[in-house]
């Protein structure tokens, strides 16, 4: 009965996700060799160990459809034991842009959902998939956090002033017309940052200008070429140009 539950759940999966590419099975005739022993055709099977590679986007109203991110990729790899789903499958989610303490986090919240499930006695596999794509989010860095510059190329200047601070975390603002602003955030996503998503956005017309030129801005860089910044003093920056409020926005704490 296990295994006949196995195979309807994968089968499921694959009916779902049905590009090429989408679930990949370890073994590419194994789920034949399962219906071949149910059939009392053949010997008992290997586990069935598959990964489903799907695609993440963020959904963010402040960006026109046709600007938004390419997704964000993640796979989950699954290892089902003969006595899944009495026992808990082994699940590991994999994704290139999180840093390991957040997969790290990450896969352990993973496993207790999993965990759960299984406790209630339901397969487990479908709503796990279900579950990485509603909180991915809360493990992506920072919006506006970019990890790299893109290429070694200078920024695209908007027809607004605002300042860069390239390195860990990153942080850009801008500051304009509406349409201008929008237009540049649209081609600046395009560029090969790591991540970069808008934090906030302020649209009045008796707003006054904080920047006069653009600057690039750096704050005793640390960590060699990791190119860690000095928030301490990026705090004081925001403060000096009246923008203090910004820190706790940006990054979800006191920068005092």
């Amino acid at each position: 009965q296990n295994l006949e539950l196995q195979l309807s759940e994968v089968e499921m999966i694959q009916a779902m996700y049905p590009e090429e590419g989408a679930v990949v099975l370890d073994n590419v005739l194994i789920l034949q060799d399962v219906r071949n022993y149910l059939d009392q055709q053949g010997q008992a099977p290997a586990n069935v160990a598959f990964t489903v590679k799907l695609g993440w986007i963020e959904q963010d109203n402040n960006v026109e459809e046709d600007a938004a991110d390419d997704p964000i990729m993640f796979e989950l790899h699954c290892n089902l034991p003969h006595e899944y789903p009495n026992i808990s499958p082994e699940l590991f989610v994999r994704c290139d842009i999180l840093r390991r303490e957040e997969q790290k986090d990450l896969n352990i919240k993973l496993t207790e959902y999993a965990n759960e499930l299984i406790n209630l006695g339901e397969l487990c596999i479908v709503p796990t998939l279900q579950w990485i794509q509603g909180n991915l989010s809360s493990y992506i860095d920072n919006s506006l956090v970019l990890s790299n510059k893109p290429s070694a190329k200078e920024p695209v200047k908007p027809e607004g002033e605002r300042f860069c601070l390239p390195g860990k975390p990153g942080v850009v603002c801008i500051e304009g017309d509406e349409k201008a602003v929008s237009d540049y955030f649209a081609r600046l996503r395009r560029l090969n940052w790591k991540r970069i998503t808008s934090r906030h956005r302020e649209d009045s017309f008796t707003l006054k200008r904080k920047f006069t030129s653009f600057q690039e801005v750096a704050f005793s860089v640390h960590g060699g070429r990791n190119y860690h910044m000095d928030l301490g003093q990026f705090s004081q920056y925001l403060h000096d140009h009246g923008l203090g409020e910004m820190f706790q926005i940006i990054f979800g704490v006191d920068g005092k």
